[in-house]
Order: structure tokens, then C-alpha cells, then sequence
């Protein structure tokens, strides 16, 4: 990717602005441009992408970069951010915001094979347990690592990425600030989800806000937990064994409910 240090006349601030394709090194360019940038009311620096995606080992070296300065994470108006840019480098912002007409494009992790590419779930399995770290919802996780493969892509703008996939987008003071118009609305369909929990709770505002109450329960957890790894196992064992048990509504709040009662247990 390129880092560019550019004044945002819409934020009035000194901004990083990261184009092109993710690679080898990126974390250590954006860790030198980052230390040149203003950082906004919250003490965030400002990083735009526009990017097709790239390298995913490269993405999450830049995360931990990222990770290290406190990062607001932005697709600007007319900017398209894919792949290992929207479900990695963007959903890693401690805020997030997509401006305008701005997209995000997202698809199935993938490796080459004999026959050409396949789903590569491993792959997802740690996109997805990143994201729910910083609070992205199952529903969404959902959307954005299983529902496309790889020679597909779905684009989203800010109603669908910012309503309807829950915790995605967690804007801040920065947005108040840009000017530029939201795309125009998109109905969400809920039956274009993989699973039937996914799109149960897609489609129901009560299941929606206790899956919204989970993920950031689950993200302060992770945060403080002295054992990351066995939190984030304990998580998808719930995940495998009774979420994803579950058919119906009811099933689902039992589910949901207890998950959260073991997590408020849980010493910090």
C-alpha cells in the first residue's frame, strides 16, 4: 500500500491515507506515517483506505501496528476498501466510520489449489474471532467470511455496513465533522445469509440488539483477559455446540443469554 500523510478538508485534520494493494512491509509504512498525522478529539489517528485488499499475514501485521497508536479507521466518499482491507484493516479501527458513497467489499478467505481456489476456513475462523474482538456481531462476521467465495464480492455502502451488519461501523466524533452525503439506502436481505441463526437475527430487533450486547461484552472481556486464547476457544465451542443449535428465536435468547451470564462471571 501507499501511506500518504494529507490534510482532510472535511475533518481538518492531518489524516493517513493508505491506497493500493496490501504486501509485505505495509505495517511499517503506515507505523512511520502514522507518527506525522493528527490524532482527532479521542486521541485516534485517522487512517483512510481505499484499497482492493491484498496479503491477509500483511494486513494483521499492520493491525498490530495499527493496534499500537489507537486508529480510526474510515472508507471516504467514493473510496472502495475489500477483502483483507474491509474485513481486516477496517473492522480493526477502535472507531470506524464509512463516509459518504464510500464501500466496503467483502468475501470468502481463499487459497489457490489444484483446481484453483478454495475457501480457506482457518482463514476465517481468525478474520472472524479479530472482529468479534473488537466488537463486530456474529450476524456480520457471518456475512462478510462465508456467504462469498472467492471470485465473488459483495459491496455495501453505509446504510447496509453501518445498520444492518451490527457493530461494524462504530463512528465517533470525526463523522460528525464530514460533509459528504451518505449513499443512497439499500434494503438489507436477511435471507441472502448463509445460516438460519444469522439470518433469525438479522431479521429481529430483539435478537439483534443481544447479539449487539454479546459482541461488546465478549470485546471488554478480551480486552482485560489474561487468557486470550482460551476465551476466544470458549467462544466458538459456543458458537459450534449451542448457537448454532439453535432454530428458532427462543432458542436463540436462551442461548444468548446464558453465553452472557458465563461471560459476566468471568474475572477480568
Amino acid at each position: 500500500m501507499d501511506f500518504k500523510v494529507v490534510v482532510s478538508p472535511q475533518v481538518h485534520l492531518r489524516v493517513v491515507m493508505a491506497e493500493g494493494r496490501i504486501q509485505d512491509g505495509d505495517a511499517e509504512k503506515f507505523a512511520a506515517a502514522a507518527k506525522r498525522a493528527d490524532r482527532d478529539d479521542e486521541g485516534l489517528v485517522v487512517l483512510f483506505l481505499n484499497s482492493p485488499g491484498g496479503n491477509v499475514e500483511a494486513a494483521f501485521r499492520v493491525v498490530d501496528a495499527m493496534d499500537k497508536v489507537r486508529v480510526y479507521t474510515a472508507v471516504p466518499d467514493h473510496a472502495k476498501c475489500a477483502s483483507a482491507c474491509a474485513s481486516i484493516l477496517f473492522a480493526s479501527g477502535e472507531r470506524r466510520s464509512v463516509m459518504g458513497n464510500g464501500l466496503l467489499g467483502f468475501h470468502s478467505c481463499y487459497r489457490r489449489d489444484a483446481k484453483g481456489y478454495a475457501a480457506d476456513s482457518l482463514c476465517n475462523e481468525i478474520i472472524a474471532a479479530n472482529a468479534m474482538q473488537r466488537g463486530v456481531s456474529q450476524a456480520a462476521i457471518n456475512r462478510f467470511v462465508k456467504r462469498y467465495g472467492a471470485g465473488d464480492m459483495a459491496w455495501v455502502g453505509r446504510d447496509i455496513a453501518c445498520k444492518s451488519l451490527q457493530g461494524l461501523c462504530k463512528p465517533g466524533l470525526l463523522e460528525t465533522r464530514y460533509q459528504a452525503k451518505a449513499a443512497p439506502a439499500h434494503a438489507a436481505d436477511c435471507s441472502k445469509l448463509a445460516s438460519v441463526q444469522a439470518q433469525l437475527i438479522c431479521a429481529d430487533a430483539e435478537l439483534t440488539r443481544i447479539d449487539k450486547t454479546l459482541a461488546e461484552l465478549y470485546g471488554q472481556k478480551m480486552k482485560t483477559s489474561s487468557n486470550k486464547n482460551r476465551l476466544r476457544a470458549d467462544q466458538r465451542t459456543w458458537i459450534r455446540s449451542s448457537r448454532d443449535a439453535c432454530t428458532d428465536k427462543d432458542c436463540l435468547l436462551r442461548s444468548y443469554r446464558m453465553r452472557i451470564a458465563e461471560l459476566k462471571r468471568m474475572p477480568s
